[in-house]
């Protein structure tokens, strides 16, 4: 496939996407691409502050369920 078959099918799956926290993510990825320093430390500072948002709201994963979902990444 061609780089532009492989942008258009891109932007047809992004027309699907309904989930706002994966369109932010994407966002990020996206900005992350071309970064600057000052860029990058805002959006660093915007990722420690969805992460505490997400705390605040429960996403998030205890140590002991960390650990489970770890060992599943075992080698194999």
């Amino acid at each position: 496939m061609d780089i532009q078959a492989e942008i258009n099918w891109i932007h047809q799956e992004i027309d699907k996407v309904k989930d706002p926290s994966f369109v932010e993510k994407l966002k990020h990825l996206l900005q992350s691409i071309n970064n600057t320093t000052a860029d990058s430390d805002a959006s660093y500072n915007l990722d420690i502050e969805n992460a505490l948002e997400n705390i605040k709201k429960g996403n998030f994963y205890t140590e002991d369920e960390a650990k489970e979902i770890a060992k599943k990444w075992g080698r194999k």
